[in-house]
């Protein structure tokens, strides 16, 4: 069990981090009407080869389908994606971005990766990794075998 410091030291460097990636992503995303959960599915439909059906990413992102299509919603008014009815079944609608989307993903992309370019010539990409290694074991071995709870 970790001791009562240790979980302090994680608390304050766990509120640290956080404050500091929401406050550098928001600075970022607010002035495209984004927030980091909106930009996210913006960029997952772009990165998607077919249009991508709004349960689908409900289901990846564990949230309701109501949840994701006031995001969806958001996204549409600035026309930065669109919707296809599918030919076999007009209920169901396949999201894709529009050329606006496309240019704003790539634009928003270019400087994240930019700004983690810069963390990595700080940290040095041995202690990137490892984070990131870290970060990718506790999302396949904590995140996605925790039981849902019911509200």
């Amino acid at each position: 069990m970790a001791t009562v410091d240790t979980f302090n030291v994680f608390l304050s460097d766990y509120a640290n981090v956080s404050r500091y990636l929401n406050t550098r992503l928001n600075k970022l995303l607010t002035t495209q009407h984004l927030t980091a959960d909106t930009f996210l599915i913006m960029h997952e439909i772009g990165q998607s080869s077919q249009p991508l059906l709004l349960m689908d990413i409900a289901h990846r992102h564990r949230v309701s389908r109501s949840a994701i299509s006031r995001q969806i919603s958001v996204l549409l008014s600035h026309q930065y994606i669109c919707q296809q009815a599918n030919t076999n079944d007009r209920r169901q609608k396949g999201l894709s971005l529009t050329d606006a989307g496309r240019r704003l993903d790539q634009q928003l992309i270019t400087t994240i990766q930019q700004t983690v370019h810069q963390w990595t010539l700080q940290l040095g990409q041995p202690r990137v990794d490892t984070l990131l290694s870290i970060l990718n074991d506790f999302n396949d071995q904590i995140i996605n075998h925790e039981v849902p709870t019911s509200n």
